[in-house]
C-alpha cells in the first residue's frame, strides 16, 4: 500500500523549522527526544527508524518517510507546538505557512500554540494559521453548486502555489473571495444593501455589479469580516488587478510566493469569518 509521505521540498521546510542541522532536533537531548515520542506512543529509537543514521535528525527523517498520515502530520504539529511553546525566536510568517501546509497535507492540524498567538495588531502569522478546509465552504451562504465551484478554485489555487504559479494563484484566490461575498449578499440582500447605502451615501447597485473593494468594505462594516481579512483582502484585491498586463507594468511588481500564500490564506480566513457571522458568532 502506498501513502503520501513527506516530499524533499517539504522536508527542507521541516528541517529549517525544527533546527535539524548537525543531527539535532530543536533543543532535544537523546532522553527528552525519546520521552517526547513516547508521550505520542512511538518508540523513536526502534531500529526501523535507523535507515538514514542514528542521529535524532535522521531518526525523524526516517519516521516521516515511513509513517502514513495522519500520524506523521500529528507528530509534526506536536513538534511545532513544542517549538512555539518554548519561547524561541518567532518564525517568519512565510516559513510558518509552509510548515503548516506540510502538517495539513499529512493529516495534522494547527497546534494550539499557533492558534493562541496574541492577535493585537493585524499580523500575517495569524492569517497564515488558517489552513484550507473545504468543509468550511459547504457552510457558507449559497447553494451547493456555488460551494463546489469555490472549493474547486481553491484547490486549483493551492496547486498553483505548490508549482510556483504565483500570479495564477492570486487571481484564483481573488475570484473565490468575490464569489463567496456575492453568495453572502444574495442570501442577505436587504442587509448588505442597507450597509452599502450607509457606507457610501447612495443606493446600492445590483449585487452582481459590486466591486471587490465594496464587498470587503461593506462586509467589514457589518462585522462579517475581521480586521485581518479587511487588511489583507484589500491587498489581494490590488494584486488581483495584475490580471491586466498594463496594470502590472504600471506598478512594476510581480506577485511572489509570499504574496500568493497570503492571498490564498486570506480567502480561507474570510470563509471562516462568514461562517461564524452567519451561525451567530460574529467576530
Amino acid at each position: 500500500m502506498t501513502f503520501p509521505t513527506v516530499t524533499t521540498a517539504e522536508l527542507r521546510t521541516v528541517e529549517s523549522v525544527l533546527d535539524m542541522g548537525g543531527g539535532y532536533v530543536l533543543d532535544f537531548s537523546n532522553r527528552t527526544f525519546a520521552d517526547f515520542f513516547q508521550e505520542q506512543g512511538i518508540d523513536i529509537y526502534d531500529p526501523r527508524y535507523e535507515d538514514g543514521g542514528t542521529s535524532k535528525a535522521n531518526r525523524l527523517r526516517s519516521f516521516l518517510r515511513s509513517t502514513p498520515p495522519p500520524r506523521s502530520g500529528q507528530i509534526l504539529a506536536a513538534l511545532l507546538d513544542y517549538r512555539q511553546s518554548g519561547g524561541g525566536e518567532d518564525l517568519h510568517a512565510d516559513t510558518l505557512a509552509r510548515y503548516l501546509a506540510v502538517v495539513q497535507r499529512l493529516g495534522g492540524s494547527t497546534p494550539a500554540s499557533v492558534r493562541a498567538q496574541p492577535q493585537g495588531p493585524v499580523t500575517e502569522a495569524a492569517l497564515l494559521a488558517h489552513l484550507f478546509k473545504p468543509e468550511v465552504f459547504a457552510r457558507l451562504p449559497g447553494d451547493a453548486t456555488l460551494h463546489a465551484v469555490l472549493v474547486a478554485r481553491m484547490r486549483e489555487a493551492q496547486r498553483c502555489v505548490e508549482h510556483e504559479a504565483w500570479l495564477s494563484a492570486v487571481i484564483l484566490s481573488g475570484s473565490v473571495l468575490e464569489g463567496m461575498a456575492l453568495g453572502f449578499g444574495a442570501a442577505q440582500p436587504e442587509r448588505v444593501n442597507r450597509a452599502y447605502a450607509a457606507q457610501y451615501g447612495k443606493g446600492a447597485p445590483r449585487l452582481a455589479d459590486w466591486k471587490l473593494h465594496e464587498w470587503i468594505t461593506v462586509l467589514t462594516r457589518l462585522r462579517a469580516f475581521s480586521p485581518n481579512v479587511e487588511k489583507f483582502g484589500h491587498a489581494l484585491r490590488d494584486f488581483r488587478n495584475y490580471v491586466h498586463p498594463a496594470e502590472q507594468l504600471a506598478h512594476g511588481f510581480s506577485p511572489d510566493g509570499h504574496t500568493a500564500r497570503i492571498s490564498f490564506h486570506v480567502v480561507q480566513a474570510a470563509a471562516e469569518d462568514l461562517v461564524r457571522f452567519c451561525e451567530g458568532d460574529a467576530p
